[in-house]
């Protein structure tokens, strides 16, 4: 069941004029939106996550902006990255002088090759009003294609940047292939300062062999609204490997979609490091469409003050889908009586060859840890501090840019207040 008002705030985020690039992908996009409501807390997936601060806002599209990224530069990927400021190219402040010979990393207004692959990986009846609002209103976004056996060495840097004085609405958008037997790392960020909507889609196409390792951090505004769509297929023999880091935004949204092929290799973690009143909401679908396929995920929160996290993520082995091999892990710390997870591992499996396993653990830290720090000389706080520093990094260690390694273990270090124990990053 839904209610009248949020229709109302989708046919306001339409009244922005439609850009004239890929009418007919956008007039289908409005016309599945036409009378639709967004999702309440009665409708089937978004039981824990309230949509109500967006109706109680007015977005406008989003002005004209510049933005100072110096200090989020990354020294690894300095010939490589490509920037937006409120949903459109800065060339500015974007460099790609170190692209290897045949990789295509530009934008999607430039992109003639793009015509033909956008919006093509989800059916109709399964997008959410938030995947067609940004099909319907992207201004720009991110092409990235990597040629057959073309192993970049460097990673590529994707950086949306959001600059709102008053309420705004912004609609990245990103397309990347990889062919058979292509290989790359890309960091993926998104940040920004006062109120805005943002509304993320990614496509990814992992061919023959390929192999893609995706870095995905969130650290929008305070006040900012995060809702964010990928798909991703992954052919025979290929490996997507993606890692999401939640630290910003008042309420955000994960929904990450992965079908594999046989064969196929698909990683899904995710670290949600919450305070203040924040909820993040992360709802993933791992596909094993195919025999020999394999995925892990961990996904592990730390909630602290009023905070709330939400997980669920299902695993589908589809009929025929033998020698699949699953395995989901749900990790999540409290700390405060006020905080909140939900959390919600889930199997559907239809094939009788397969070795599949889910868990979800929700706890506090650990009093005998706490007095085992105290015992070699920690007091009470810093204790509390290095454990719960400890449980949230864990996931960062694997993270292969380490500059960007480096940067998100001084922001966790902050948000435990574990810095006092000294420069562990």
């Amino acid at each position: 069941m839904t209610v009248a008002v949020p229709s109302a705030l989708l046919a306001d985020l339409l009244s922005a004029p439609r850009p004239a690039e890929w009418e007919a992908l956008r007039l289908a996009a409005e016309a599945r939106l036409a009378g639709r409501e967004l999702p309440t807390p009665r409708d089937k997936g978004w039981q824990f996550t309230d949509l109500a601060p967006l109706s109680h806002t007015s977005f406008a599209p989003a002005p004209e902006a510049t933005a100072d990224i110096s200090a989020d530069l990354l020294p690894e990927m300095v010939g490589t990255r490509q920037v937006f400021v409120n949903g459109r190219y800065a060339p500015h402040a974007s460099c790609v002088s170190a692209l290897p010979p045949g990789l295509r990393f530009l934008p999607l207004t430039l992109a003639s090759e793009a015509c033909h692959c956008l919006g093509t990986l989800a059916p109709e009846t399964a997008r959410s009003p938030f995947e067609d609002l940004n099909t319907a209103r992207f201004e720009d976004g991110a092409l990235i294609l990597v040629p057959k056996n073309l192993r970049a060495t460097l990673p590529l840097h994707l950086l949306f940047v959001t600059r709102a004085e008053h309420p705004c609405a912004v609609f990245p958008r990103v397309l990347i292939r990889l062919e058979a037997g292509a290989e790359l790392s890309l960091v993926e960020e998104h940040m920004g300062h006062g109120p805005y909507l943002t509304c993320p889609v990614v496509e990814i196409q992992v061919g023959e062999g390929a192999i893609l390792r995706h870095e995905r951090v969130q650290r929008d505004h305070a006040t900012a609204i995060h809702l964010a769509t990928l798909r991703a297929t992954v052919a025979q023999g290929g490996q997507y490997h993606s890692r999401t880091l939640t630290f910003g935004a008042r309420l955000s949204r994960q929904e990450p979609s992965v079908r594999l092929a046989e064969g196929a290799e698909a990683t899904l973690d995710g670290l949600a490091l919450l305070g203040d009143g924040q909820l993040a909401d992360t709802h993933s679908f791992l596909h094993h469409a195919a025999p020999h396929g394999t995925s892990h995920q961990l996904h592990t929160c730390v909630v602290d003050g009023q905070a709330r996290a939400v997980f669920n993520g299902q695993i589908r082995v589809a009929p025929g889908a033998q020698g699949t091999d699953a395995q989901q892990k749900s990790r999540n710390l409290l700390l405060s009586g006020t905080a909140r997870v939900d959390t919600e591992p889930q199997l559907e499996i239809y094939a009788d060859d397969v070795k599949c396993t889910h868990g979800a653990a929700v706890g506090q830290l650990d009093p005998d840890e706490i007095f085992y720090l105290q015992s070699r000389g920690l007091d009470l706080e810093a204790a509390r501090n290095l454990l719960t520093y400890g449980f949230a990094a864990d996931l960062l260690e694997r993270i292969p840019v380490a500059s960007l390694r480096r940067a998100l273990r001084r922001l966790v270090l902050a948000r435990t207040h574990a810095s006092a124990l000294g420069d562990l990053a």
